[in-house]
């Protein structure tokens, strides 16, 4: 019987998924796997506010005739939700590299379109989406 409170919180080779889904952040690829709740407490809530700001923006650039792209959407967004963006990947991130630092993330280049691309993965990773199995 094991007597101690602690237990082996990461993943055996046995267990893991056969590929770790990724993100790009600052020009490099990411492994994001499955967020434990450490992480989804603080990316779950974050989604859920930045997710409908994102989709009101969307449809905002889309009445408007002002085309898709990114920057046009970027406008349509203000600083709370930019943080909001940073919060959701920096933490996404921490669940395969919990030694990042929030300040040397903080300071790496990254691409909004970075953000944006990543939102999908950290969601499916966090639970709140689900991927469907093709049928064969």
């Amino acid at each position: 019987m094991t007597t101690g409170s602690r237990f082996e919180t990461r993943p055996s080779a046995n267990d893991a998924p056969a590929r770790t889904p990724t993100i790009t952040i600052a020009g490099k690829e990411w492994p994001v796997p499955q967020l434990a709740p450490r992480q989804n407490r603080i990316v779950v809530p974050a989604l859920l506010d930045v997710l409908p700001k994102i989709a009101q923006a969307q449809a905002r650039i889309k009445g408007s005739n002002e085309g898709g792209s990114l920057a046009r959407l970027g406008s349509h967004l203000d600083t709370a939700c930019y943080d909001r963006l940073t919060d959701i990947a920096f933490h996404a991130l921490t669940r395969a590299h919990p030694d990042l630092k929030r300040e040397a993330f903080d300071d790496m280049p990254v691409d909004t379109a970075e953000l944006y691309s990543a939102l999908s993965t950290i969601a499916h990773q966090a639970g709140l989406l689900r991927q469907t199995k093709s049928a064969d």
